[in-house]
């Protein structure tokens, strides 16, 4: 036996004047036709779902029900045939048919009509939005020309809203102008029903103050208070005539096709025509179409009685909806068994191995058993987007599926959830006036649904914010520290703690006011280097708690930024070390050191005495923030202590040493021969190391020293302090672990970085990066897979700088988590711009610094782009080092555990560099794996390179990862790679980096007029 066909039907909504006799007219053609149907609602807004894709022979596609990519998507990507009704795919260049209503000259009819009752001043009031809108438009313009009329500004009006609501605004703006015409085409009958409603509240008159025609010839123009002179659209031959052009295509492929309906105009009282002859035969005509035999009283009368059931109908729907436990198909089953056989409801619970939405079937309701039937059920088949709705009967009925409504709702970003409803074309029919609005009500149960499931949502976020409350409450009962957060935005500071505090408007709005006069510079000394070079804010200072006494704490803080990389907020903790400090005090002083007192005091004499050389040493500890907050506070002690043997131990006899707070020690050393310099923070080094290595812990652990030199480099404490301090940056900036000797070359070196941070700062504040793409392709087939995503900076003086000229400052100075948040917006945006155009969804893979996943609002940060731009985590690949991954392994797995729960995949980038690359593909989420463009560039050349890369491949290919080979520059490379098996290729072999007009060359399913839709569409407007 031969599967019944079945049509799939995408529209905006359900009810309505209009989307009610379309969906209506549509079952009616189907059940004629002895098709199957599954109709889904796709609220008007952007739409790319493939629901039912394996279900449906073609698609039915209603007006504006989705975009134009998404339309060429179901005849190129799924091989669908498609048939629009009310929406022009011309531009699209497409194979499908295309059913309207001759919209245009149903227009002109209008307007000529109105013009024989005299009118010369006539409006439009309408949309011009969707195709049909703007078609009536071009109708009501091509008259006024014909007829020699002027059209003014104030003529046409466009409230952007078809609704009685919508009507309601033309007519006051038209009291407001003094009615600026005398009769005007409208182009819905509710926005005409709305303006009458609104004219005879203020009392005004229809057709005497103003003339009007609607268009639909609704229920609502023939029982207006003032009928309505419309235009009849004949939509049950537009729709016969739609799904049998459908059913064509299915059975044979077919070219594009246009098929057009005449319209006619129905006169009634609205337009002057109450008495006119023309209007006794439309009611004639009507009557005898309608196959009416009773008067016009009684029709009236069956119409009042239709809209009391409506409205125990909506009362028995509200009824539902205010009691707050619509959250089951079983809640509505009172409402909905009579017009139904089943009901289902399908969710998303996150992404299958393919990256795709994977579906839960969570209630099957069937209305006649009254039971949920889940059991009876195999779950499996339901489990992506396109094997739903579920086609299925229970009772092994075909009419339990001839027609099916799915409601297609989000419970979050990029979450979907399906509602489906079964029935017969049968049921339909029967009382078809109730069944009609009881659809026209899913359009509620869609939005209702959205809402409640948002409700759940916040109600969750709720508890969970209760359950942080609760527990910080106990963390503050049972801890010591005090918790801060110093919010710069708002100008507000919490604390943990009831203390004496008002917000001051200083720097760092009053807290300072906590610390000892002596060291509130030290206080802004770290606070500006975290703000400037991203420095870890990590320090020990005195502070004063209400009761007037000092105690030494550390003071430890992160900070989020905004756009431009301006600390918008800081959090963080104080810790009481005074017991540790005043034992740390006898230690030192009987090790050899000194408080920053004593050590300022010693300097100030050497200085004063002139009689030697000495070198100022700025010594700290390379990541000491990350090993506390890897080993915890007791290990960094621990280090600290072993630091502080080993450098006691180095000094000479009239040496000082002082720490200065958290790990930053500062040396006094005295020589004769500057040699001497080189070799103490060797020593200082190796020592440290063989100490490290006998405490037995598995950290790599090294210290960075800057050194300034009296009198050569200053003759004064403080100048030595703060070329020591940029000789130490230097020694960050350049790898860490070394020691560097101040060089007036680093003032410059300094001066530039400032620049460049400046120019950064205004790049983002002025929009002034660009991203160029670099395509990546099969191996074999040379067809793209994904995009890479590079970024450029363009200075005002217009030229363009190349990552490495400006990456390596943002990261030093903080920069890098707006601008990598700048970078993943915008190429979000693009691949939705891409896909709004016409193409097909790609992979984009972004680079990510191992500095954006330390940063506290990374993933708040992800989550708020891909909700504001609707981009599909799926389409997205974050590339990170495994340099970076291997450094802070601890820290960020949790935050890449967590992007893959979004649904982003994570692809490592240079592979084979590092030292534990197999533990880095053993311990983390990672399904790409990039071979490092070194490997690639040597496997022609040397036999060791070509085996390393075959060795990566098979290990990649043995743990299922996909991998991508980077620098591929020649063909003879390529064809190893292929050989080998390696899946994916880029390089410049295929493409250097290019900007987005060029990449579109390479993007599949281009359109061939997008470039001419604008232009095309003021030609149709004017024809």
């Amino acid at each position: 036996m031969q599967r019944q066909r079945t049509i799939g039907v995408l529209t905006p909504f359900l009810g309505g004047n209009y989307y009610t006799d379309v969906i209506q007219g549509i079952q009616m053609a189907a059940r004629k036709l002895d098709v199957s149907l599954i109709i889904i609602r796709t609220g008007g807004k952007y739409f790319d779902v493939p629901i039912g894709m394996e279900k449906v022979d073609g698609w039915l596609v209603v007006n504006f029900a989705v975009e134009d990519h998404f339309l060429k998507q179901l005849e190129e990507v799924y091989r669908k045939p498609v048939v629009t009704v009310a929406k022009d795919i011309r531009k699209l260049n497409m194979n499908g048919g295309m059913v309207v209503v001759n919209n245009k000259q149903a227009a002109k009819e209008a307007i000529f009509h109105l013009h024989k009752h005299g009118h010369t001043k006539i409006g439009y009031f309408g949309s011009m939005t969707m195709d049909d809108m703007k078609y009536r438009y071009a109708g009501y313009m091509s008259a006024m020309k014909d007829l020699g009329l002027e059209v003014k500004s104030n003529y046409v009006f466009d409230p952007g809203n078809m609704s009685v609501f919508g009507g309601k605004q033309m007519a006051e703006k038209i009291i407001k102008e003094n009615f600026p015409v005398t009769a005007a085409l409208v182009s819905t009958d509710m926005c005409v029903f709305g303006m009458i409603d609104k004219l005879l509240e203020k009392g005004y008159r229809v057709p005497e103050d103003i003339a009007l025609i609607g268009f639909d010839n609704s229920s609502t123009a023939r029982y207006s208070e003032i009928p309505i002179t419309s235009i009849e659209q004949n939509l049950d031959i537009v729709l016969m005539r739609a799904v049998n052009n459908l059913l064509n295509r299915i059975d044979q492929p077919q070219s594009f096709k246009l098929d057009v309906i005449d319209c006619k105009l129905i006169t009634r009282q609205s337009c002057g025509c109450v008495d006119n002859k023309v209007h006794e035969e439309n009611e004639v005509q009507e009557r005898k179409e309608n196959k009416e035999s009773n008067t016009v009283q009684l029709e009236y009368a069956n119409h009042i009685n239709a809209l009391r059931t409506e409205n125990n109908v909506n009362y028995e729907f509200n009824r539902y909806i205010l009691s707050y436990h619509f959250k089951r198909v079983r809640d509505i089953a009172d409402l909905l068994e009579n017009y139904f056989n089943w009901g289902s409801i399908t969710g998303q619970q996150g992404y299958n191995t393919q990256g795709q939405p994977h579906l839960v079937m969570k209630e099957y309701f069937n209305f006649t058993t009254r039971k949920n039937e889940l059991k009876h059920i195999n779950l499996k088949g339901y489990e992506t987007l396109p094997a739903n709705p579920p086609i299925f009967s229970s009772q092994h009925l075909k009419s339990d599926n001839e027609v099916v409504y799915v409601l297609p709702y989000r419970l979050t970003q990029n979450n979907w959830s399906l509602l489906s409803f079964g029935t017969s074309h049968e049921k339909t029919e029967q009382r078809s006036s109730d069944y009609m609005r009881i659809v026209h009500l899913f359009d509620i149960v869609s939005n209702t649904f959205d809402r409640l499931s948002l409700l759940d949502e916040s109600a969750t976020l709720r508890q969970q914010q209760q359950e942080l409350t609760e527990r910080q409450d106990v963390i503050t009962r049972l801890s010591e520290d005090i918790l801060f957060e110093v919010n710069f935005a708002k100008k507000k500071v919490w604390l943990n703690r009831n203390l004496n505090f008002q917000v001051k408007p200083t720097t760092l709005l009053g807290l300072e006011e906590f610390v000892h006069p002596d060291d509130v510079s030290l206080l802004k000394k770290h606070f500006y280097e975290h703000f400037r070079d991203n420095k870890p804010f990590y320090t020990e200072l005195r502070i004063q708690i209400n009761n007037g006494q000092y105690y030494y704490a550390i003071i430890s803080a992160e900070s989020t930024r905004d756009h431009i990389g301006n600390i918008q907020k800081l959090i963080g903790s104080i810790r009481d070390i005074s017991k540790l400090r005043n034992n740390n005090d006898i230690e030192e002083l009987a090790n050899g050191l000194v408080n920053r007192r004593r050590f300022y005091e010693e300097i100030k004499q050497v200085i004063h005495d002139g009689s030697r050389e000495f070198a100022l040493c700025v010594l700290d500890i390379d990541n000491f923030k990350l090993i506390n907050d890897l080993y915890g506070h007791h290990v960094g002690d621990d280090i600290i202590d072993t630091l502080s043997d080993v450098l006691t131990r180095c000094i000479k006899p009239g040496d000082q040493i002082a720490r200065f707070g958290g790990d930053e020690f500062v040396i006094l050393f005295q020589y004769v021969h500057v040699d001497e310099i080189d070799a103490f923070a060797a020593e200082i080094s190796e020592a440290i190391s063989e100490r490290i290595v006998g405490m037995n812990r598995d950290i790599n652990l090294s210290v960075s020293v800057g050194i300034s030199l009296y009198p050569s480099d200053g003759q004064e404490y403080d100048d030595l302090l703060k070329k020591a301090d940029i000789a130490l940056y230097q020694v960050k900036h350049n790898g860490k672990n070394n020691f560097m000797k101040y060089e007036p070359y680093m003032i410059n070196f300094q001066q530039d970085k400032r620049k460049m941070e400046k120019i950064l700062r205004e790049a983002l504040a002025n929009d002034q990066f660009v991203l160029v793409y670099q395509p990546q392709v099969h191996a074999r087939s040379k067809r793209i897979y994904g995009i890479e995503v590079l970024l450029r900076l363009r200075t005002e003086s217009g030229v363009i700088l190349s990552p490495d000229k400006f990456i390596p400052i943002a990261e030093s100075v903080g920069l890098i988590v707006p601008i990598g948040a700048w970078v993943i917006r915008a190429a979000c945006i693009q691949g939705i711009e891409w896909i709004r155009q016409g193409y097909e969804p790609i992979k984009i893979s972004i680079n990510i610094s191992g500095l954006q996943l330390k940063s506290i609002q990374f993933l708040s940060s992800v989550r708020a782009i891909l909700e504001d731009t609707g981009m599909n985590p799926a389409h997205l690949t974050f590339e990170i080092t495994e340099t970076t991954i291997i450094d802070q392994s601890h820290v960020v797995l949790n935050v890449i555990e967590e992007i893959r729960k979004i649904g982003i995949s994570i692809a490592i980038d240079d592979f084979g560099i590092s030292y534990s690359s197999l533990s880095v593909l053993k311990n983390f989420p990672i399904e790409i794996l990039k071979i490092d463009k070194s490997f690639v560039r040597e496997m022609v050349t040397d036999d060791k390179g070509y085996k390393i890369v075959n060795a990566i491949i098979n290990i990649a290919k043995s743990l299922d990862l996909r991998i991508v080979a980077e620098g591929v520059e020649d063909s003879t490379q390529l064809e190893l790679l292929d050989e080998l098996g390696c899946h994916y290729i880029q390089g410049f072999y295929i493409s250097r980096p290019i900007s987005k007009d060029e990449i579109i060359h390479f993007l599949p399913n281009k359109s061939a007029l997008l470039n001419m839709l604008y232009k095309q569409e003021q030609k149709d407007g004017a024809s």
